[in-house]
């Protein structure tokens, strides 16, 4: 049987100057970092560079990145198709102080791939275009009360974890269980302002939606005259036109973000004609217009980043990478079975793969697992998370699967 004592005490021999970066930052950032996600026991990698679907550390030591910034970094690390439109900006100038033609040219991109998105508002994060989507369905509707489902995470001040966000935004949220309509049934009143849903949680376990689920909650966003919202923050890397486009259900509004920035901060949400032009003054007015504003709203780096990264979002590249994941998380499953190792499991969609621990040494076998993996080149989501992103190839795949049938082996002797 693996030591997670034995690999910790190598993860943390072979990482020195990755403890002292953690330890210096501790001392001005609480936690040691500002992305609570990146934590992990006793401390994470910090890291230097990265190219391709790879990854170096303070320590020189080289990985195949397989968390891809948690969705998004699609187009892996310093590809140089972002890199030679950026060299654009040092010509340009970064903060002008007015509007561009780029803000046009990437709504209509957006709009392109997600037609429900009629009219788009930029921001800065999946968190922030969440949070404008839901007041805006508040304002429209003269409803407060939002339906949202255990374990959905539409950023760190909207989210349902079993334990509870105490971050969270006071909205009159009530929480209905994912992917279940009975349960959900009761909770669809006259008084809801919108229902917000991921087609696939990510956070929540890469759980996907079925079809039908997501089918019935456009039903009954109808039938209340609710706004329904798609969060496919994360989601819209799986299908050319999002999952909404998979699955061929339209919703009122839809947020976007992570990876359509090209790999800088972005998210936009955006929806029907009716429900953005209140943001309009040249339809209602300056005075009964929503304002809208933000300082790095449309800002010339990530618009230039975002539109260059589109060209790389095509859909037969989105279909391959997507086929590949699906490879990924089948073949390692079918691993697990073949050796009767039930202590994990796979879920997810495409590119996008949840990794579960199961049964009395669960934390044991998630500590084990990641830095087993580490050890041998090879880095996943702490929590239990792998995505791929478009410079992943059939090798890289091969090398993870062989890894996973050798951690296999060596637990269970």
């Amino acid at each position: 049987m693996l030591s997670k004592e034995l690999l910790i005490e190598e993860f943390v021999a072979s990482n020195p100057l990755s403890k002292a970066a953690f330890e210096r930052a501790r001392d001005v950032l609480p936690g040691g970092n500002t992305r609570s996600v990146f934590n992990s026991l006793p401390f994470p990698l910090v890291l230097k560079s990265g190219e391709g679907c790879s990854v170096t550390s303070l320590d020189r030591r080289t990985y195949t990145d397989f968390i891809s910034d948690f969705t998004a970094a699609l187009y892996g690390h310093s590809n140089p198709v972002i890199y030679d439109a950026l060299n654009e900006v040092s010509t340009t100038g970064f903060a002008l102080g007015g509007v561009m033609e780029k803000e046009a040219e990437l709504g209509e991109i957006i709009r392109g791939r997600i037609p429900s998105m009629k009219k788009i508002r930029f921001c800065n994060s999946g968190t922030e275009a969440n949070m404008y989507a839901l007041a805006t369905a508040i304002i429209f509707t003269g409803r407060k009360k939002i339906l949202a489902f255990d374990r959905g995470y539409h950023g760190g001040t909207i989210s349902f974890p079993d334990k509870g966000n105490p971050l969270n935004i006071p909205h009159d949220f009530v929480v209905g269980k994912f992917d279940n309509i009975e349960e959900t049934r009761p909770l669809i009143t006259n008084d809801l302002a919108a229902i917000i849903v991921e087609p696939l949680q990510c956070a929540g376990g890469v759980r996907p939606a079925s079809k039908v689920f997501l089918e019935y909650l456009r039903k009954a966003a109808d039938e209340v005259n609710a706004i329904l919202i798609f969060d496919e923050c994360v989601t819209s890397r799986l299908h050319y036109n999002g999952m909404q486009g998979l699955m061929d259900i339209t919703p009122d509004m839809t947020v976007v973000g992570k990876y359509m920035g090209g790999g800088f901060p972005f998210g936009a949400f955006g929806g029907r004609d009716d429900i953005m032009n209140l943001y309009d003054p040249y339809i209602h007015g300056a005075e009964k217009s929503l304002f809208h504003s933000g300082t790095f709203n449309g800002n010339v780096f990530t618009l230039t980043a975002a539109i260059a990264a589109s060209k790389l979002v095509t859909r037969d590249a989105l279909d391959r990478l997507n086929a590949l994941g699906d490879r990924l998380r089948i073949s390692a499953q079918d691993i697990l079975q073949a050796s009767g190792f039930t202590s994990i499991s796979f879920t997810g969609h495409g590119s996008e793969i949840g990794v579960h621990f199961h049964g009395a040494e669960a934390a044991i076998v998630r500590e084990c697992f990641f830095y087993f993996l580490l050890k041998h080149g090879f880095m996943i989501g702490f929590r239990g998370f792998i995505c791929l992103n478009l410079l992943h190839d059939d090798e890289s795949v091969d090398r993870i699967l062989e890894c996973i049938r050798q951690f296999v082996k060596d637990y269970q002797r």
